[in-house]
């Protein structure tokens, strides 16, 4: 190999000049060649400049005014200033905790609550106990250091790294689009004070957004009483209640996250709010128990938004749990009570079921109280004017017409609630059995029946700010509710042909309300509104798939443009948010898959396809990665009959990977 062959040609140097070591600084500066020359290069006697060399070719010498040894005496003194600083904050602190025990306050440790005072109402059983937010109890003055640092602050979907090992569709695809999604931590939200920013104008702005907009949903909060207690006291006093200063900044917090304020270039507003009432949530976690379930209920609907900023499913469940503990469920607990003290009993109740029931089927846990044990009854259709402490209880036997600040809406949903809990436990509770096909008809048709009569009774608003009173929201939910009693359950794992038509026509109507309230800027981010139009979606696709004749009745561009919809509307209710772009890819992949299957000209055979439902249906789940093989098997080509068709099926296989299950209830039912 060392051997030069005798045709090779000798490697000839390729002409040009000598590059100078360091060119001087005049022909640097003009980016020219320069002969190195010294003292006077060429370019520059050419010319009469005069030259001076490189810095690089000069030595430089020692510098006699280093200012090293005063900077490291500096540093040294300031060391000395931290540590003195740090011992008097601990004198102080110690100080600090005699002084609460020689009051007989309790401080606590770092993180704990802060043990209330004794109940002036409490003590005085003569006098009735008003269970709304109450301005009458003083807090304790507590080390400022001391910040809540429990569960509710945790992130609803965490990431869990060795879930696929176990059986990733248990978890369902929530926490893979969302268990990556970090907490949002904004550093300009944390230092902004946003008092001295918005004025009282500002802040009854935000205000007047949250009850048009969010509390016709769920009315947690008695309008006037929250302004004459909380508000104005907030505004006025700089050193108002803990309990003022955590409402007024969550309130705040969830009206910023409308669009009509966002829009205004306010888009991370909210955080600051919420940072604001974070600050305060150990006092809160030791007030009544009444204003507790408020304040839950409300970091609840903040958690529509953020989700990883509420651990939404331990906040839901505390909140019931608190409101069941004082017998809000039971009608007794009413009795000798004014018409406020009733009215708001009723609503904190029936919302924290709402809630409750919401995030125990979206994510597929037990109900956290079942109808049978309630004995609370609706509230009435009143607005807050209508409740004060002198009023007298109204005529039901007339009959009100819906306002948008009255509870008619709230009393519609509470209906839904009821509804979407008896088909989560008929069929989709995790203790259910296989039944008869006709008893499941039965079942659904009544079901279904319930839903239609929800829907012709909904009510009709004029000038609605709301996007919860708009007949597009009642659309969404009625179909939502329908696929969620059509779809693949564990007492119906492999639907019909005419079960899978409902579900698409149910999913394609959800696309087109939400469609309509888009085109209208009435929609905007939450996680639950991101997951309902997803899981529509692979609803739609999944019975296209599982359905030859189905895929007769619609044409390829009817099916391109439903999915170009879905597409438009996450990335443009996302927000730039990532989950965003995770469901808009997964929906996509799966489209184009479907989406091959109409250039077959063959006529459809069967009705449904059993084999694709029957691997990707109930009949199989995800299995953990050493026994995946041995219940499918393989042959000899690497494909067992029973996995699916490679010629279109790997984005629906890659959901296995993604932790989808179509038996997860808990991502079928994501509804606000």
């Amino acid at each position: 190999m060392t051997e030069q062959s005798p045709n090779s040609v000798p490697r000839r140097h390729r002409r040009g000049l000598t590059r100078s070591a360091a060119a001087c600084q005049r022909c640097r500066r003009r980016k020219q060649k320069c002969d190195g020359r010294t003292p006077t290069c060429g370019a520059c006697a050419a010319v009469g400049a005069h030259c001076v060399l490189s810095d690089r070719l000069m030595i430089q010498p020692m510098n006699s005014n280093c200012d090293c040894d005063l900077l490291r005496g500096q540093l040294e003194t300031a060391g000395h200033r931290y540590n003195a600083l740090l011992e008097e904050y601990e004198r102080l602190k110690v100080e600090r905790l005699e002084v609460f025990q020689a009051s007989g306050i309790e401080p606590g440790l770092q993180g704990s609550t802060p043990a209330p005072l004794p109940d002036p109402v409490a003590d005085n059983p003569q006098q009735d106990k008003i269970p709304v937010t109450s301005s009458h109890q003083e807090d304790v003055q507590i080390n400022p250091d001391i910040r809540y640092c429990g569960r509710i602050l945790r992130p609803t979907f965490s990431h869990r790294p060795n879930a696929k090992d176990i059986n990733g569709s248990t978890l369902s695809s929530a926490w893979e689009l969302w268990g990556d999604d970090p907490v949002h931590l904004d550093e300009s939200s944390q230092t902004t004070a946003i008092t001295t920013e918005f004025d009282c104008d500002a802040y009854g702005s935000l205000v007047n957004i949250f009850f048009d907009r969010r509390w016709p949903y769920l009315p947690v909060l008695h309008k006037p009483s929250f302004v004459n207690e909380h508000l104005t006291p907030f505004l006025v006093d700089s050193n108002a209640s803990s309990t003022s200063s955590f409402l007024v900044n969550i309130v705040c917090a969830i009206a910023a996250t409308e669009k009509s304020w966002i829009q205004q270039g306010n888009g991370s507003i909210h955080r600051q709010f919420f940072n604001e009432a974070k600050k305060v949530l150990h006092v809160i976690m030791g007030i009544a128990d009444f204003e507790c379930v408020q304040c839950l209920l409300l970091l609840c609907m903040y958690g529509h938004n953020e989700p990883q900023s509420v651990n939404m499913w331990y906040t839901t469940g505390l909140a019931l749990h608190l409101a069941i503990g004082i017998d809000l469920h039971r009608k007794e607990s009413l009795s000798g009570q004014n018409l406020l003290v009733t009215e708001m009993s009723k609503r904190i109740f029936w919302s924290a079921y709402v809630m409750n029931c919401s995030m125990a089927i979206n994510m597929g846990r037990p109900l956290g109280i079942q109808e049978s044990d309630i004995t609370m009854p609706l509230p009435l259709q009143l607005t807050d004017d209508e409740l004060s402490y002198s009023a007298e209880f109204p005529d039901l036997s007339r009959t009100t017409i819906p306002q948008v600040t009255d509870t008619s809406t709230f009393i519609h949903i509470i209906k839904l609630r009821k509804i979407n809990a008896g088909v989560y436990r008929s069929f989709h509770s995790i203790g259910c059995t296989l039944s008869e096909p006709t008893e499941l008809d039965i079942i659904r048709n009544c079901y279904y029946s319930e839903l239609n009569q929800w829907l012709i009774t909904a009510p009709r608003y004029i000038n609605t700010l709301s996007t919860f009173q708009s007949m597009e929201w009642f659309q969404i939910a009625f179909h939502h509710a329908v696929l969620s009693l059509y779809r693949p359950s564990r007492a119906a794992p492999m639907p019909s042909s005419d079960d899978l038509r409902v579900c698409t026509e149910s999913a394609i109507g959800l696309i087109s309300s939400y469609s309509g309230l888009y085109a209208r800027n009435r929609i905007k981010y939450t996680f639950v509104a991101i997951h309902s139009l997803f899981m529509a979606a692979v609803s739609m696709l999944y019975a296209l798939r599982a359905s030859p004749p189905l895929r007769q009745e619609l044409t390829r561009p009817v099916v391109q443009t439903n999915i170009f919809t879905f597409l438009t509307l996450f990335r443009g209710i996302s927000n730039g948010r990532a989950v965003g772009e995770k469901c808009s890819n997964i929906v996509e992949r799966l489209g184009n898959s479907i989406l091959t299957l109409f250039d077959d000209v063959e006529a459809p055979g069967d009705e449904v396809d059993t084999e694709f439902q029957s691997w990707f249906g109930l009949q199989t789940h995800t299995f953990a990665t050493p026994a995946r093989n041995e219940v499918l098997g393989e042959d000899a080509q690497g494909i067992s009959p029973h996995f699916p068709d490679i010629r279109v099926d790997l984005p629906w296989a890659d959901l296995f990977v993604e932790g989808f299950d179509m038996g997860s209830t808990d991502v079928w039912s994501f509804l606000s």
